[in-house]
């Protein structure tokens, strides 16, 4: 038999029932705790969970402090990689729309136009392709985006926007929103049930 060393703790498990103006954000959530530093999420808005090495003398004034002032300590450990830096559509198309309006006016009276400057023509022809995007998409990942960009006409593309557009400032990523939600609506009230519990004023 292979050597091995073990060691028991404690879990202890809180049921939450969300009620109020958050309650569709987030129904229900089931938090386990342990004192050597376990904490494990089941909730309406996903599945969490993270251990810490070192947190103090007890683990719930910390785990107090982590989720009643700034949650983005508490959400950097527990949220999902594969489900934050998607691209968000809307706001990233916004973005590109204002490049479009800046190249128009840096070149509204010129004619005839040079190489890299869209006509009035061309600017509408992106525009609504981007509109389509717009419309088509709300959050997409990394991957998806690439296809969508390079589905854009490339003659007038290429007079706005660099092929190399991941270095450009008009692209917006999206957060994990279910660690975000779990942050925002569940750890709050989580920390006041601890807060009451132990007494104490954090």
């Amino acid at each position: 038999m292979s050597e091995y060393k073990l060691s028991k703790s404690t879990m202890e498990r809180y049921d939450i029932r969300i009620k109020g103006e958050n309650n569709w954000k987030c129904a229900w959530a089931t938090i386990s705790i342990s004192d050597d530093g376990m904490f494990n999420v089941q909730s309406d808005c996903g599945d969490f969970s993270y251990s810490w090495g070192s947190f103090g003398d007890c683990f719930k004034t910390f785990l107090i402090s982590i989720c009643s002032k700034d949650t983005s300590y508490l959400y950097d450990k527990i949220h999902n990689q594969e489900r934050a830096n998607n691209v968000d559509v809307e706001k990233t198309v916004n973005n590109m729309k204002k490049k479009i309006i800046q190249n128009r006016l840096e070149n509204y009276n010129r004619t005839p136009y040079l190489d890299d400057e869209l006509s009035p023509e061309e600017a509408r022809w992106l525009w609504d392709e981007l509109d389509t995007m717009q419309r088509c998409h709300d959050e997409v990942s990394q991957d998806a985006f690439v296809s969508l960009f390079y589905g854009l006409s490339s003659t007038e593309r290429n007079k706005v926007f660099s092929d190399e557009f991941w270095y450009d400032d008009f692209i917006v990523t999206t957060n994990d929103r279910h660690a975000e939600t779990f942050c925002n609506v569940v750890a709050p009230l989580f920390a006041e049930i601890l807060k009451e519990e132990l007494k104490v004023s954090v």
